[in-house]
């Protein structure tokens, strides 16, 4: 007998009812956006950055942040504009060549000089060129006008008009004149005003600081040598640093990371204290990973030029915002012009969508899957034909060098006929080949 019994084995029982099977896991879905929500969900996510003051020597380029009122005049005293006699203009009246007027000189006044004493009525000032008018003088005489004889009088033949020959106080710029507004953007010559009127500070906006980096194995950074068929030089580093300082951010470029998650983590989290927005081009799934980690994380499905992923994170307690681009560099300069420049521009509190755009006409038909935005490199001449410079899958930053706009294909469009009518973005170097683009 055996010590232990062994189950039987039953054969099922028909009217039992039958085990319940064990349910799938659900598969996550990411999120689809359009080209416009995903832009639009991007914006939400950043704020200006706060202004603060800075030296003036420091702030050509960025954005003023309050209004400019002079609070002084200039000139600040008034001056003679010739070297002559500072008179009353009435003790003038009817003095001609033949019959002057004699005037007793009271004082002479040298430029730089204090005014002295007021002037009074039957007196005048021998006085030079810039030098400070006293109270009670209303003109000056050149002095050729005048002939100073022995008893101290001076004969002068000639009227004169009121403030004739003087540079009065205030009369090039007057206490209370407005000079610049919150929102110009200072030049050299605004910043020179700045210090025209004593100021040696003033409220800005600093420039957005923007770090940039790019994740692979395989790419190896411009001026080392390729050791492997299979390598490439990263150009996309050097492409989305260049773009973001042309559109005013202090751009932090660390070139190339490889893939493995402690070192793309470790560096992310040295750079958050710097940054106001992290750029990462590459990576793909595991850089998501690791973004994941830091902070919240935003996936979307974007159909820009193919369908791909875009990915937000907002990292640790100061939320720094995170974009990570497609890799490639058309790719990632496309994901640049649609998302990342919006919000440099929203850091900078400009107008997001600010871009110089022009129409054109396609040169030809152009195959392009429906429910997809294309941005195609091309060149658009002065009769406003637009022809691209390569294939949609193109990767090469040589194609992005030969064209001067992005010609832009709505995703309600399965293509566009020759001779239709398009939008284009102008890039950012066509104004400098005196292309007409730009307007």
């Amino acid at each position: 007998m055996a010590l232990f019994g062994r189950k039987k084995t039953s054969e099922p029982d028909a009217d039992a009812a039958p085990a319940a099977e064990t349910p799938a896991a659900p598969v996550p879905q990411i999120t689809r956006r359009s080209v416009t929500e995903q832009r639009a969900f991007l914006l939400d996510q950043v704020g200006a950055i706060r202004p603060f003051g800075m030296q003036i020597f420091d702030v050509p380029g960025l954005t003023l942040c309050e209004d400019i009122r002079s609070d002084l005049d200039l000139p600040l005293v008034t001056t003679a504009r010739v070297g002559g006699w500072a008179v009353r203009g009435s003790d003038l009246v009817g003095a001609t060549p033949e019959v002057p007027k004699e005037l007793y000189v009271v004082d002479q006044i040298a430029a730089g000089e204090a005014p002295g004493a007021p002037l009074v009525a039957g007196a005048a000032i021998r006085i030079e060129e810039g030098g400070m008018i006293p109270e009670g003088v209303d003109a000056v005489v050149p002095d050729a006008y005048g002939v100073l004889g022995e008893d101290g009088y001076v004969r002068i033949g000639t009227e004169t008009r009121l403030y004739d020959n003087l540079r009065r106080a205030g009369s090039e710029l007057a206490d209370g004149t407005p000079l610049l507004a919150a929102g110009d953007v200072l030049t050299p010559r605004s910043v020179a005003v700045l210090a025209e009127v004593g100021l040696d500070k003033v409220l800005v906006r600093p420039r957005p600081r923007i770090v940039v980096f790019t994740v692979g194995d395989g790419l190896v950074a411009p001026g080392q040598a390729l050791t492997q068929p299979q390598q490439r030089y990263d150009a996309a580093t050097t492409l989305i640093t260049a773009a973001a300082r042309a559109d005013g951010a202090t751009v932090y470029p660390l070139g190339i990371i490889s893939s493995d998650a402690r070192e793309i983590r470790q560096t992310i989290a040295d750079q958050q204290i710097r940054a106001d927005l992290i750029v990462a081009v590459g990576g793909g799934e595991l850089i998501r990973e690791v973004a994941e980690g830091m902070g919240e994380l935003d996936e979307a499905v974007v159909a820009l030029n193919r369908e791909s992923r875009y990915a937000f994170a907002a990292l640790g307690n100061d939320r720094t915002p995170m974009v990570i681009l497609p890799a490639g560099v058309v790719s990632a300069y496309v994901g640049y012009h649609a998302f990342v420049r919006p919000v440099i521009h929203k850091l900078n509190e400009s107008d997001p969508l600010a871009a110089p755009r022009v129409d054109g006409f396609v040169a030809e038909r152009l195959e392009v899957p429906d429910g997809i935005t294309q941005y195609i490199p091309a060149v658009w001449s002065s009769d406003q034909t637009v022809r691209p410079v390569s294939g949609v899958d193109s990767e090469l930053a040589w194609d992005l060098a030969r064209a001067n706009v992005l010609l832009v294909i709505p995703e309600g469009w399965a293509g566009a006929d020759a001779g239709s009518q398009v939008e284009c973005i102008v890039l950012d170097d066509a104004g400098a080949r005196g292309d007409e683009a730009v307007r």
